[in-house]
């Protein structure tokens, strides 16, 4: 009886165990997701398709200006993405863990919005609303159980005032659900602020630079009771730089880069601080007459450098996509 016992224990702490692995990596993966809107959602808002239309890179720049898409008072559209692409370091893990593998991955999103704009003088203001819905699915079977569904809703408001700068308030809601387990891993409001500056170089090169601050209130699914629900809470500070061309070879190819400052509160968290950037870039093709490109190429470059290495990783994306959108 005793035996049966000590085996009986053994599995439970070796069952344990590996729950509490899995529970690591999906926090890393989560750690590690881009949550900024693409180039569609933000180009449909702000009515202005030409700064960066390949949307082969997530961007959380808008026009200079806003304009209206219609006559109406209310522009809306709605749109579906789908991407097929390689992923090398699938759940955001630190180089030394042996269990980093490779994955190719296929996402597939659907988004929606309105926004309306309202002149006066020399001010334009577009409060606008989004939504989207994504479906991720990791093609290696070893990584199947962390396949995911992620929901973003995000609310606010472009400010212009004449001169180089569009100021913006927003707030977003982030949350993923996995697909394996029909539970909420993750879930937060993301508030923030900043200002966008569009300026071209020798009337050929077009940059928009987007900088922001806001703060993250997060939850986490913590099953063991091992982790406080808060322990992602960060503020963050970022920087972001999209880079067009007005040439009509490079007039489709768009790159981007984004620098993040985040500071943890929390828990374990409480003296982390995390230096991250982001390279990324693609060229779009137009298909079907659309009025922009609507297939696309694109690979990225990102790595986390932490105070504490266990967090720092590195990951290499490329692949390619289709975007269709229908505006009203």
């Amino acid at each position: 009886m005793k035996q049966i016992y000590k085996i009986l224990s053994i599995n439970l702490l070796l069952v344990t165990a590996s729950f509490s692995q899995n529970q690591d990596k999906v926090q890393s993966r989560i750690e590690g997701t881009d949550r900024t809107q693409g180039n569609s959602i933000n180009a449909q808002i702000n009515g202005n398709n030409s700064e960066n239309n390949n949307d082969a890179s997530s961007s959380d720049t808008g026009a200079q200006r806003p304009i209206s898409l219609n006559d109406d008072e209310i522009s809306a559209f709605f749109g579906y993405d789908s991407r097929y692409y390689y992923r090398s370091n699938p759940l955001f893990v630190n180089g030394d863990i042996s269990e980093e593998v490779e994955s190719d991955m296929w996402t597939n999103t659907f988004f929606t919005g309105i926004s309306s704009v309202i002149e006066k003088d020399d001010s334009a203001y577009t409060p606008f609303l989004t939504a989207s819905y994504t479906v991720n699915d990791y093609l290696e079977d070893d990584l199947g159980a962390f396949n995911y569904n992620a929901t973003n809703i995000t609310t606010g408001l472009f400010s212009y005032y004449g001169g180089q700068n569009t100021y913006f308030v927003r707030i977003a809601y982030n949350m993923d659900r996995s697909t394996e387990n029909d539970t909420e891993d993750f879930s937060e409001f993301f508030s923030q602020i900043g200002l966008i500056s569009s300026f071209q170089v020798l009337n050929k090169l077009n940059i928009n630079t987007t900088v922001g601050i806001g703060q993250h209130s997060s939850t986490i699914d913590d099953v063991s009771g091992t982790r406080p629900e808060d322990l992602m809470d960060n503020l963050e500070i970022y920087a972001l730089s999209v880079f067009s061309f007005g040439n009509d070879f490079l007039d489709n190819l768009g790159l981007t880069y984004r620098i993040s400052y985040q500071s943890y509160e929390n828990g374990d968290y409480s003296d982390r601080n995390d230096l991250s950037h982001s390279f990324s870039g693609g060229y779009g093709f137009t298909l079907f007459d659309a009025d922009q490109p609507n297939l696309y190429l694109f690979s990225s470059y990102s790595i986390r450098n932490s105070d504490n290495n266990t967090f720092d990783y590195d990951n290499v994306d490329a692949g390619v996509g289709i975007n269709l959108i229908a505006n009203f």
